[in-house]
C-alpha cells in the first residue's frame, strides 16, 4: 500500500475542510490511501499517522505551510520520515517554512519546493500509478 500525506503547517481556521490533493491522490489507484495531519494535532493523532506510515511500502507528502507557523506535533512524524526515508517516494513543500525546509532537504531530489498545484498533480500522477516497491 501507498500513502498520500496531507501535512498542514499553517492555521487551521484558513485551511478549510476541503482537500482537494488528497481526494485527487486517493482517487487514482486502489493502492492509495490518503489522510491528514496539522501543526495542532494532538499527540496521539501523530502517533495514529506515524504508525501508518510505518505499513506503508511508499509515502508521498504535501505539506501546505506558511512562514510564521510552528511545525509543532507534526515534527515527530516528519523525524520519522527523515529516519525511514526509503519510504518516502516524493515530498512537496508548498509554501514557505525555512525550518521544514531545511530538515527537508536531506531528501535531496525527493524534495521540491513547488506551489503550483498542476505541477504537483503530476508528481502524485507519477507516485500513484507507479509500481510499490
Amino acid at each position: 500500500m501507498k500513502l498520500f500525506l496531507h501535512l498542514e503547517l499553517r492555521p487551521w481556521q484558513n485551511s478549510g475542510y476541503e482537500k482537494p490533493l488528497l481526494s485527487f491522490a486517493s482517487s487514482l489507484s486502489s493502492d492509495v490511501i490518503g489522510t491528514e495531519i496539522d501543526n495542532q494535532s494532538e499527540g496521539s493523532i501523530v502517533d495514529v499517522a506515524t504508525k501508518l506510515c510505518s505499513q506503508m511500502s511508499q509515502i508521498f507528502i504535501l505539506i501546505q505551510a506558511q512562514p510564521e507557523e510552528s511545525i509543532g506535533s507534526t515534527l515527530k512524524l516528519l523525524n520519522y520520515l527523515l529516519r525511514n526515508e526509503q519510504q518516502v517516494h516524493t515530498i512537496v513543500l508548498s509554501g514557505n517554512h525555512e525550518q521544514a525546509e531545511k530538515l527537508l532537504r536531506t531528501l535531496d531530489q525527493r524534495f521540491k519546493k513547488e506551489d503550483d498545484q498542476e505541477k504537483i498533480k503530476e508528481w502524485i500522477k507519477d507516485f500513484a500509478l507507479a509500481q510499490s516497491v
